[in-house]
């Protein structure tokens, strides 16, 4: 009975008036809970007790009505609805006076007709509507309120057939809308307290602001309690007729389309998942189950509140959860307790216990045992005899499971311990149902059974014992394949990442682990398609699944793989890897040859734990290295690498926490011997590794995306410091190839000249011919345009590339610099000397200042001064050092030049 009226109620609900009281109560208490605000473009000017008292009459005459129109005409309002009944006629005076003001009102006013029964016993109805007079110069709108069986306001008609023509409510004309058809819920969570309101006396005698209406749509009506226009509505109790109007028209002004869903498919669905539920969780106590009950109710309150709020869905919740109270009446009738049936049942009389022990077995789904003090199975249902095969009488010792036998002696062992006291657990054991294994879980139960009439020691020695079996052979094959799937990668049916790493860390004696990476397996892809990479992993893996039958293989990521198999010689592992894929892969019946990397490490290098980590650092090393397809595992190369994911990590804090700083290197002038300027030189300070080179770490900033922001810091620095040098010092700065392909190069230089006050010469950016070797014309855009502003152009190591001469001539350059490997060879070399005379010739003649790094001694600078280069740098006229202590230096050793 239970379950057909919770299937009954989805259907029938809807119409039931308890399910619509408790609807409709929600749908206020969700538009209390989210109130909103009137938008303001409807003003609502009220006849209330304060008007009638200042005008003394009811009903009005018409002037008033007229004088009204003229003041609000003038004010600048859009529109005016006059909720007042104009069908029948008045003087003849006061009906052409308000004529008139309808007609200077420009055909802006709303008249209101009303739809209603012409005898009260009979369904015919007809319209009332205003003199004829009046509606040549207004529209006519239906002001019909329409009430619920209960007496409240829940809706408003968009309007209706006027002598077969479709006319609009007063709603929907306010609303500006185009339908005059069918009806809408009204948005109660708009708050009528947010409406502009004014009395009407206030208008009449102007007392009230103009700009509060002009550009507005006005509402003039009742708001008295003497005139009786006032209406139930939800939420806000009784408010007047107006307003009703009022609201419904900002519904529609703020897109509240408010609708509600045919929700009996869902309710049906509820009510069927509650009801499968509530029979197949007969183990779960009803606590769980009230407090799942309530997380329900909760979690469905919510979405339908957040549903009305945001989308303006009207979810009606009564039915789910009257459905949900049912379930939880269905809950208690399907709770039997058989533990605590038997403890009764062995309180009783003897011939009553077998009775009620026989008709509880019969009836359960489970199978059931019950058995004496002496472990003799004394009642059985017939699904517990197929199971145990065994019969009443025979022993629970001879004829049951083993694990079932160790459960039942050690629950009699601590019942004789504690003699009087409940024991149960509950154990799986497998077993067969026909021909097919099944798996099965006993709960055993030993309750103590009282004996009045028998001795105390053989009393407490006494119990009865419970056995209930149950089939949870469909749960363990789920949970089987649940760990399966955990455990296994989908695509190819190998071990994934997580179960190859927990196996290899239990991995018993000696081992190899090799990870294999296919080569351009990206590229592939996107040649052939992903549903073909898909199936050329599968091939992959199903030849090393034919390869090393007995071994762990693993799918670790997209195209990596694992494997790990006995010790062997590594050469012959990478070997017979390696040639595993000199034949092509068939792949949809086309032969696709692949090659491959491969990383391997062997369990006398590392702890089983750590094998995969040192493969995978091991084929990292094969992959940067060209030519190499294989590469054992190092672990010097591993703690390089290990160092460089770290520097990684940190360089990312490096600049918040102002770990880089500042160097200077000197550049002299080799005629003058005077200081011209400096070059800025990065450093780090690692909080834990020291001082770091920007030789280790510029590389590894430009891998991870972060040498914009360092370059952009270095520029900023190296100027602020420049600043405060002498006018005639000029400073240098390197500027990456990649920071200035990706980088605003000239906003960041003019940010920085802005920000320090350096003046543009004296500033001379560093570039490397890889600043423009693939992209030209940009590049060398960039860099005229930063001549243009006036910095200069120096075109760093020079001599070690491969493309510069080519691009030279069109470079907008304004020094050049010859690489220290030069430098540090031409004396006692012919060759390397005649090398740096055709450079610095070829600057001189493309008119560059030629710049030599790397002056270690006096007799580099004198010949590279002979050869005619103008500036030096290098050890030889000082070490990288802070810009105050260099120029310090240079000052001292100036002025003891000066007094010489």
């Amino acid at each position: 009975m239970l379950i057909a009226v919770m299937l009954a109620l989805p259907v029938a609900g809807s119409s039931v008036g308890l399910v619509q009281g408790i609807n409709n109560s929600l749908f206020a208490k969700r538009f209390e809970w989210a109130p909103r605000s009137a938008t303001g473009n409807i003003v609502f000017v009220a006849i209330d007790k304060h008007s009638l008292d200042a005008v003394g009459t009811w009903p009005w005459p018409r002037r008033i009505y007229a004088t009204l129109l003229d003041k609000l005409v003038a004010s600048g309002v859009k529109d005016v609805f006059l909720d007042v009944d104009f069908s029948a006629l008045s003087s003849t005076e006061e009906d052409e006076i308000l004529a008139a003001a309808l007609a200077k009102s420009g055909g802006g006013v709303l008249l209101p007709i009303f739809r209603q029964q012409e005898m009260a016993s009979s369904s015919e109805t007809a319209v009332t509507r205003p003199i004829p007079r009046f509606l040549q110069n207004a529209w006519p709108v239906f002001a019909n309120v329409a009430m619920d069986a209960d007496g409240i306001v829940r809706r408003f008609d968009l309007g209706s057939q006027l002598d077969g023509n479709p006319t609009q409510s007063a709603a929907a004309a306010l609303g500006r809308i185009d339908g005059s058809s069918g009806s809408l819920p009204i948005d109660y969570s708009i708050r009528p307290d947010t409406v502009p309101a004014f009395s009407l006396s206030d208008v009449l005698n102007g007392t009230f602001p103009a700009e509060a209406i002009r550009d507005r749509s006005v509402v003039v009506g009742a708001s008295a309690t003497e005139l009786k226009d006032i209406f139930a509505v939800p939420v806000y109790g009784a408010i007047a007729g107006p307003l009703i109007h009022v609201l419904a028209s900002e519904t529609l002004l703020q897109n509240r389309f408010l609708r509600m869903v045919d929700e009996v498919p869902l309710e049906l669905l509820f009510a069927a998942l509650l009801i499968v539920g509530v029979i197949r969780s007969r183990s779960i106590s009803l606590v769980t189950m009230v407090a799942a009950a309530l997380s329900i109710v909760a979690v469905g309150e919510i979405g339908a509140f957040l549903l009305q709020r945001w989308y303006g869905i009207l979810v009606g919740t009564a039915v789910p959860w009257l459905t949900l109270l049912l379930a939880w009446m269905l809950a208690l009738n399907e709770r039997v307790d058989l533990g605590r049936m038997l403890v009764a049942v062995a309180n009783t009389e003897a011939r009553n216990t077998r009775r009620l022990m026989r008709r509880i077995i019969a009836d359960s789904s489970d199978g059931v045992v019950a058995f004496d003090s002496d472990l003799r199975i004394v009642e059985a249902s017939e699904s517990a005899k197929a199971v145990l095969r065994a019969e009443i009488g025979a022993s629970l010792l001879v004829s049951t499971d083993g694990a079932i036998i160790d459960i039942v002696r050690r629950l009699v062992s601590e019942y004789e311990t504690e003699p009087g006291k409940v024991q149960t657990a509950l154990v799986d054991f497998a077993g067969n149902r026909g021909l097919q294994a099944a798996r099965y879980e006993a709960s055993v139960t030993i309750s103590p059974i009282e004996q009045p009439d028998a001795h105390p020691a053989t009393a407490r020695s006494q119990f009865a014992g419970c056995l209930i079996i149950r089939d949870i052979t469909a749960r363990y094959d789920y949970e089987e394949r649940l760990k399966r799937l955990s455990e296994l990668d989908e695509l190819t049916g190998l071990l994934n990442r997580r179960e190859f790493a927990s196996r290899l860390a239990t991995f018993q004696g000696q081992a190899f682990v090799a990870v294999l990476d296919i080569e351009r397996f990206s590229s592939l892809c996107a040649t052939l398609g992903r549903d073909v990479g898909d199936e050329l992993l599968k091939a992959v893996a199903a030849r090393l699944g034919n390869a090393f039958p007995d071994d762990l293989l693993a799918r670790l990521d997209r195209d990596y793989f694992g494997i790990a198999a006995d010790a062997r010689s590594s050469d012959d592992f990478a070997d017979d890897l390696l040639a595993l894929f000199e034949e092509p892969v068939l792949v949809s019946g086309a032969a696709v040859p692949i090659s491959v990397h491969l990383g391997i490490a062997r369990s006398d290098d590392t702890a089983p734990g750590d094998l995969l980590n040192a493969a995978e650092s091991a084929l990292d090393a094969a992959k940067a290295a060209k030519g190499l397809r294989w590469s054992s595992f190092d672990p010097s190369t591993a703690t390089r690498q290990a160092r460089s994911r770290r520097l990684e990590r940190d360089l990312r804090d490096a600049l918040r926490n102002r770990q880089f700083f500042l160097l200077f290197q000197p550049q002299i002038d080799f005629t003058t011997g005077r200081l011209v300027g400096a070059e800025a030189l990065i450093r780090w300070n690692h909080p834990e590794f020291g001082l770091i080179s920007p030789a280790e770490f510029i590389p590894i900033a430009e891998s991870a995306g972060l040498i914009c922001d360092i370059g952009r810091w270095t520029l900023f620095e190296a100027c602020t410091e420049a600043a405060a040098w002498p006018d005639e010092l000029g400073v240098a700065v390197n500027v990456s190839a990649l920071q200035f392909e990706q980088s605003d190069v000239e906003t960041d230089v003019e940010e920085a000249l802005l920000s320090s006050g350096l003046l543009p010469r004296r500033l001379c950016l560093e570039l490397t011919e890889t600043a423009f070797l693939n992209r030209g014309g940009p590049s060398i855009a960039k860099m005229g345009a930063l001549r243009g502003k006036g910095v200069g152009i120096a075109l760093d190591d020079f001599g070690t590339g491969y493309s510069t001469m080519a691009y030279l001539a069109d470079l907008p350059l304004d020094k050049l610099k010859i690489d220290q490997s030069f430098v540090r060879r031409m004396i006692g070399n012919p060759t390397i000397l005649e090398i740096v005379r055709a450079i610095i010739s070829l600057a001189h003649g493309l008119n560059l200042k030629v710049v030599g790094e790397g002056v270690e001694n006096e007799l580099e600078a004198e010949a590279l001064h002979r050869l005619g280069c103008e500036t030096g740098q290098g050890y030889h006229f000082g070490r990288p050092d802070h810009s105050i202590r260099m120029i310090s230096k240079w000052n001292a050793a100036e002025s003891t030049a000066a007094e010489t």
